[in-house]
């Protein structure tokens, strides 16, 4: 087994002394200012793959470790994947996997800093569907995605193990959770839109699928990002006000739609990354992701007799919420019509209010 294998005059990683598979993570360019675990040298993935599997029949590396230069929850739901390939992987070559930081900002990434005694594949997990040879397959470019589902195990530890317990603000989860992606879900953006808003109903429709399964909802948080904004990034500033009609006018309608029910808008000053993920992740009925990466991962942390619902994007999130519809009993699909970004920014106000109001079902699916 070679120390470290290298592109250019970069090594991608280190096999320290005591074994440990040592790979640096962190692209300093680019807008995020290094808050990421994006690979430092071009197809670590593919060299760490090599090394692992060269490694079963010798077993000098005894763990794998990734550190990160600076956690932060720039771009979260892009970042989280890497992680849990890197997990994934170590799981699949049957040793143990670590997590640090060099330096970071309060948040999710920080929280998921970790250090395992040993790897715990599920006693049902089906290593015929997924083992290291097909975790080092290359699907084009986007292993990370299958990793996740495959994986998902590993995401509910972390939000239910490490991320909840790490704050003291959610005490007890509400029956039903929605994720609402506003502010930069408004943008203009080149290609064909991505994100949006959806009518008021189709919140409604799912919820009371909830009900159904689930018996009366009398509890209903609404999560979102800060109206304020001193607390929100530049580039959502024009969009707070917008922002705040639009969640304002959700609570009225699941007001009328669910009268037994406390509804709540979630995202005051002592709201943050981790007590949005742990407000869903906890929830007792339902829990809701739309048209964002942020929520996929503590939608799909639920409980086994909660119910997870997912949006069937073409655009965000791929593989993994379809496959975990298809594999796990209690993750749903979903499907309403958009009203996306671009249609967004040459709308007024009343015309955004005139979507969202619009009762009419047409268009919403469950899978």
């Amino acid at each position: 087994l070679r120390l470290w294998r290298s592109l250019g005059s970069e090594e991608y990683g280190v096999v320290l002394p005591d074994g440990t598979l040592f790979i640096p993570a962190g692209n300093s360019k680019g807008r995020s200012l290094g808050q990421n675990v994006q690979e430092k040298v071009t197809d670590t993935r593919k060299l760490m793959c090599a090394d692992l599997l060269a490694d079963r029949e010798e077993k000098k590396i005894t763990r794998l470790h990734v550190e990160a230069e600076v956690c932060g929850d720039f771009s979260l739901g892009n970042m989280i994947p890497y992680i849990f390939s890197f997990n994934l992987a170590a799981h699949l070559a049957d040793v143990p996997f670590t997590f640090s930081c060099v330096d970071s900002y309060p948040g999710i990434m920080a929280t998921m800093q970790k250090k395992e005694v040993a790897p715990f594949l599920p006693s049902d997990f089906d290593k015929e569907a997924y083992n290291l040879e097909k975790f080092c397959e290359d699907h084009a470019g986007s292993g990370r995605f299958h990793d996740v589902a495959y994986g998902q195990y590993l995401v509910a530890d972390a939000i239910q193990n490490q991320i909840a317990p790490s704050q003291n603000v959610v005490t007890e989860g509400d029956d039903a959770v929605i994720h609402v992606r506003l502010n930069d879900a408004f943008q203009k953006i080149i290609f064909k839109s991505q994100r949006g808003l959806f009518p008021h109903v189709a919140y409604t429709t799912l919820l009371k699928r909830a009900e159904e399964e689930k018996g009366e909802i009398r509890s209903i948080s609404i999560v979102t990002d800060s109206f304020d904004t001193s607390k929100v990034r530049t580039i959502d500033r024009e969009f707070t006000d917008l922002s705040r009609i639009v969640a304002d006018d959700l609570r009225r309608q699941l007001k009328v739609d669910f009268p037994n029910a406390e509804v709540s808008i979630d995202n005051d000053n002592n709201e943050t990354t981790v007590t949005s993920y742990t407000r869903l992740a906890k929830a007792k009925k339902i829990a809701v992701c739309g048209a964002s990466t942020f929520c996929p991962f503590p939608v799909m942390s639920v409980e086994d007799d909660v119910l997870g619902f997912m949006y069937d994007s073409k655009y965000l999130n791929r593989f993994y919420p379809q496959y975990l519809a298809e594999h796990k009993d209690n993750m749903h699909l979903w499907d309403a019509p958009l009203l996306g970004s671009n249609e967004i920014s040459e709308s007024t106000i009343d015309q955004v209010l005139e979507f969202l109001r619009d009762k009419s079902a047409a268009g919403i699916s469950m899978m």
